[in-house]
């Protein structure tokens, strides 16, 4: 694969962006002056593939959209199980649940391992949705600084922390928003603690399609039998496959117990929760026939990755390295004298450039010091979001 050459469904005649300023919420095109190039949330630009499209048009086309099975549809399920067999994690169809989104999967994964009093421990800088389920949960977050240059766990950090509540340690692999990918050794460690004080996993892996760099994507529950019976995985069809508006994504057991735990604290088996039909069907056609689509967003993603990291680590006060997935540049920016806040308002003001500040209420304290650019757009938008940039530093 030629990572220098463009594709042609990622050019930028791909991008609709009358119909992206009319629906693409969360911080995006829809909330933002029609002069203003938003890099912020994680949601791609690009329409989704041609056979999710096909496959929910045939769906829906007989008019009859029933209540779905409560786990999901055995069609979803198998697809899911067998995506993560691939991956080595050993998987049934009975010990995966669909879910409304990864979020709501994060949200009744931690229900169901962690309850008042419990403690649960996280890493520093981490999206916020890891610490928030386990406070709704009832649970105290212990948080784990990540090295502040690598982003890697540093050695002998966890082991500190447990004590008599902790209950369950929750990753994010690939890491939003470093955009760093997790290395075997790393989650052997891990693994190793959770076995030893018999602790839960969560593992977020809803951004471990987007793989970028030599650094593979290793499941941690594909470790081995003790670390898998204990992992719960949770993910979804957002970022890779464009699919946020349609809310799928998935909770996978490492035992038949855990599911049964999951999907009891989920709330599915009273009709509380639940994934939709026409969602799962997108889901099972997203895993099943657009891997060669994958592949090619995965090529624009690769190509783009380089090019803005060298620019932006190329403006004065900015040190900006290349992720290693994800599709989230997190320069540190400390050296312009400036807030993480201050900045984004001046790129969002002059720059007409909207980014996420880092700020601790979106990543924790280890965030602060940095801003998170999201490069899921055509090269020719990202370019011009660039340029804007580099001609707002020269002149400040």
């Amino acid at each position: 694969m030629n990572f220098d050459e463009p594709t042609t469904s990622f050019s930028s005649d791909t991008v609709n962006l009358t119909l992206l300023r009319q629906r693409a919420f969360n911080l995006r095109w829809a909330e933002v002056d029609s002069d203003v190039i938003p890099l912020t949330a994680a949601d791609p630009d690009f329409p989704v593939a041609p056979p999710i499209i096909e496959a929910i048009t045939a769906h829906v086309s007989d008019g009859v959209l029933g209540y779905g099975p409560t786990r999901g549809l055995v069609e979803f399920r198998e697809a899911v199980s067998s995506f993560l067999e691939v991956g080595g994690v050993p998987s049934h169809p009975d010990q995966v649940l669909a879910t409304d989104g990864a979020a709501s999967a994060l949200w009744a994964s931690c229900r169901a391992v962690l309850a008042a009093g419990d403690e649960a421990i996280t890493f520093d800088p981490v999206d916020f949705l890891l610490p928030h389920c386990c406070e709704v949960a009832g649970a105290s977050v212990v948080r784990c600084p990540l090295e502040p240059i690598t982003g890697a766990i540093p050695e002998g950090a966890l082991e500190q922390l447990i004590g008599p509540r902790t209950r369950a340690i929750l990753l994010c692999n690939p890491h939003n928003p470093t955009g760093r990918v997790l290395r075997r050794d790393e989650l052997q460690r891990v693994a190793a603690l959770a076995v030893k004080h018999d602790l839960r996993i969560i593992s977020d892996e809803v951004w471990g399609d987007i793989i970028l760099g030599d650094v593979p994507m290793i499941h941690i529950a594909s470790l081995g039998e003790e670390v898998a019976s204990r992992t719960i995985i949770v993910s979804g069809f957002s970022k890779t496959y464009g699919l946020a508006g349609l809310r799928i994504g998935f909770i996978h057991s490492g035992s038949r117990l855990l599911a049964d735990q999951v999907l009891e604290a989920s709330g599915a088996p009273r009709t509380t929760f639940g994934a939709s039909v026409v969602s799962q069907v997108a889901a099972v056609t997203a895993l099943r026939d657009c891997q060669q689509w994958r592949g090619e967003f995965l090529q624009h993603l690769r190509r783009l990755r380089k090019s803005g990291a060298a620019r932006l680590d190329a403006l004065d006060g900015f040190h900006c390295i290349e992720p290693e997935g994800t599709y989230l540049f997190f320069p540190e920016i400390r050296e312009t004298g400036l807030e993480a806040s201050a900045l984004a308002a001046e790129l969002e003001a002059k720059a007409r450039v909207a980014v996420v500040p880092g700020e601790e209420r979106w990543f924790g304290a280890g965030a602060v010091g940095h801003i998170r650019i999201s490069f899921a757009t055509s090269d020719e938008i990202l370019d011009e979001a660039l340029s804007r940039i580099e001609r707002w530093n020269e002149t400040r």
